[in-house]
């Protein structure tokens, strides 16, 4: 009972330390507003790094560079191409992604593997999937579209496995049931639904629509159901940290 009780409390002294938080970073954003590039509402809680320390919050930084906003995210550079604050996304390309080159496809485009722990961004549940699919024989299917640049016999010479390799993207959510014989998936990237449309069969589409960027949602000033998974996971564990630390206070 009395475990409960300090629980309870425990529980409401956070509650009312976040609650005043939030409240004052939303009457700070009134005063602060930024532009960079095509990026012209810069606003919390998002900040540049020349803007007063009283705007935005400080982990949400983004920089100006050669007149183009970039977050640093994770020991990698991103284009952002769109903040959209009324559903709280923020879409971005890798700046190393190149069309027509398959090392930076493969490699520099967002999928869930760039996350880990972070818990400032998470990608947007609402999504097209491309499928990077490596194949030891030709598939012959309007659905694969083929990635000749990518094969391991390509003048290309990038090798998505030691063996010979045939390389295809397909657009849309796939099951294992769903891949050819001697098919397997490499990489599963998001890219934002909200862009132009892609030709499911033309591989300069699928590129341009890798190239239009994913949605990241950010997720810290929220509350419990409404949260981000990955915030939710983080209030969780400082609940299950206060509870465990209060049998050493009885």
């Amino acid at each position: 009972m009395l475990r409960s009780f300090l629980f309870s409390g425990f529980a409401a002294l956070l509650l009312l330390l976040l609650v005043p938080i939030t409240c004052r970073a939303k009457l700070n954003d009134k005063a602060c507003h930024s532009s960079c590039g095509n990026i012209h509402d810069i606003r919390g809680p998002f900040r540049l790094k020349d803007d007063p320390l009283s705007c935005g919050d400080s982990e949400y930084e983004l920089a100006c560079e050669n007149n183009r906003t970039i977050l640093h995210l994770n020991s990698r550079k991103y284009y952002v191409e769109e903040i959209n604050y009324k559903h709280e996304t923020i879409r971005v390309v890798d700046t190393a992604l190149r069309k027509d080159d398959c090392s930076t496809l493969l490699l520099h485009s967002l999928n869930d593997e760039n996350f880990g722990d972070e818990y400032l961004y998470i990608l947007r549940d609402k999504y097209t999937a491309i499928n990077f699919i490596d194949c030891e024989a030709p598939i012959s299917s309007p659905f694969y579209v083929d990635m000749p640049f990518c094969s391991k016999n390509s003048s290309s010479n990038f090798s998505l496995s030691s063996i010979q390799t045939y390389s295809y993207v397909v657009v849309g959510d796939m099951k294992v049931s769903d891949l050819r014989d001697s098919c397997s998936i490499a990489r599963v990237v998001r890219i934002s639904s909200r862009g132009p449309k892609i030709d499911k069969s033309s591989l300069s589409s699928i590129q341009d629509g890798l190239l239009y960027g994913t949605d990241l949602i950010w997720g810290e000033w929220c509350w419990l159901p409404l949260c981000p998974k990955p915030a939710e996971i983080l209030v969780s564990k400082i609940f299950l940290h206060i509870k465990n630390e209060i049998p050493s206070f009885i």
